[in-house]
């Protein structure tokens, strides 16, 4: 089976159910200490919108510890989420005041030839998960981000430190700009899927190292697990 049949069956098995429920969890250690444990357990009913979310948060970072917990019921209706207009002005200007900046301007900038690389871009990434199937007829899709193309690894790599330089400017959590400027990161993709075409987890883990102010280096492990129940 290719690929791309694989996907195709996935998205239409996955649209046709009625609700879905799963557990996030996300875990990030710094040296020793870990630093981030989130816990997101959902459900929702896709037709109504009825949504259930039980949160739990903890953090360790700079000195500083931190624990929550939640639990919420809302209805989404739709995509009404909108953005404020100052802030769309903003963002025009921002992307007309870095276009086409550095290296792979391509990729950054709009146009019919930006819109043909970013495509190129995705199905070369595409192309590069490796598919193993197993004998119960379920799939495994995987990639390896350290075996991708150099000029790949360095548009990625360009995006993670636009990130991190981004989450400085606002000031956002301290560990999440640290995970965005690591050094030559290791970043692993999985994705299970069962015999019935439905997604069953998805894992995402990034290794890697970095320096701090004073020049110190430490290692960092991020893991991200995302797991669907029937």
């Amino acid at each position: 089976m290719s690929k791309l049949k694989l996907m195709y069956d996935v998205v239409n098995t996955m649209k046709d159910k009625e609700a879905i429920s799963g557990a996030l969890k996300v875990e990030g250690m710094k040296d020793q200490t870990k630093i981030v444990n989130f816990i997101n357990q959902f459900e929702k009913n896709l037709s109504t919108g009825e949504t259930k979310v039980k949160l739990s948060t903890e953090l360790d970072y700079d000195g500083k510890k931190v624990k929550h917990e939640s639990q919420t019921e809302f209805t989404m209706q739709g995509c009404q989420r909108k953005m404020h207009p100052g802030f769309m002005r903003h963002m025009r200007h921002h992307h007309h005041s870095h276009h086409c900046a550095e290296n792979y301007d391509d990729l950054k900038c709009g146009g019919i030839k930006g819109k043909l690389t970013k495509l190129a871009f995705v199905l070369n990434l595409f192309n590069q998960i490796k598919m193993e199937e197993k004998d119960d007829k379920s799939v495994i899709l995987s990639l390896n981000l350290n075996e991708i193309p150099e000029d790949m690894k360095k548009a990625i790599q360009e995006r993670m430190s636009q990130r991190a330089m981004s989450e400085h400017q606002q000031h956002h959590h301290g560990f999440m700009k640290e995970f965005f400027s690591l050094q030559e990161p290791k970043i692993e993709l999985n994705l299970w899927i069962s015999e019935n075409r439905e997604v069953k987890k998805i894992l995402v883990t990034v290794d890697g190292k970095q320096m701090n102010d004073l020049d110190e280096n430490h290692n960092l492990n991020l893991k991200a697990e995302l797991c669907l129940f029937s």
